[in-house]
């Protein structure tokens, strides 16, 4: 049986073959992955471990802010059983000194320097969006985006 992390991994090397086939070409925020669409990420790959192996995440937004509070930027990971940190979307800030330039395209682990910057509160931990029903356009959008990933799974 393969382990949290090899599922985790295997949801992202299936995000990157799904985008180089083009399948998000007609997406507004995936066509760029990971960049900009780390909230999105973070409910599929919930979806994606909740079904596959049970386990149950958290979704975290943080807010960084600089001294000025001109630079503002969010990102977003999972969390489960409330330490461990999952982000497979923290290479999007590769280019980035403010960042560390921090390059790792999956990350499990606990809170280290990069991760840091990003202050949390406890409003910002929420369980993830569900999006089983195709009610709204939301829950059509992630569905969608889903069965383009799942078919390299």
């Amino acid at each position: 049986m393969a382990s949290m992390a090899q599922y985790v991994q295997q949801f992202r090397n299936a995000i990157n073959a799904a985008k180089g086939a083009g399948l998000f070409n007609d997406d507004n925020r995936f066509w760029n992955f990971p960049n900009a669409c780390c909230d999105d990420t973070c409910d599929l790959l919930a979806k994606y471990l909740f079904d596959s192996i049970g386990i149950r995440t958290q979704n975290v937004h943080g807010t960084y802010r600089d001294n000025s509070n001109e630079n503002i930027c969010s990102h977003a990971w999972l969390l489960l059983d409330g330490q461990t940190i999952i982000d497979i979307t923290g290479d999007q800030f590769a280019n980035s000194s403010l960042f560390f330039n921090y390059n790792i395209p999956v990350y499990i682990g606990n809170k280290g320097c990069f991760h840091a910057l990003f202050e949390v509160e406890q409003r910002d931990i929420r369980e993830p969006y569900i999006f089983n029903k195709c009610v709204d356009k939301t829950q059509q959008r992630l569905m969608c985006l889903y069965q383009k990933i799942f078919k390299f799974l």
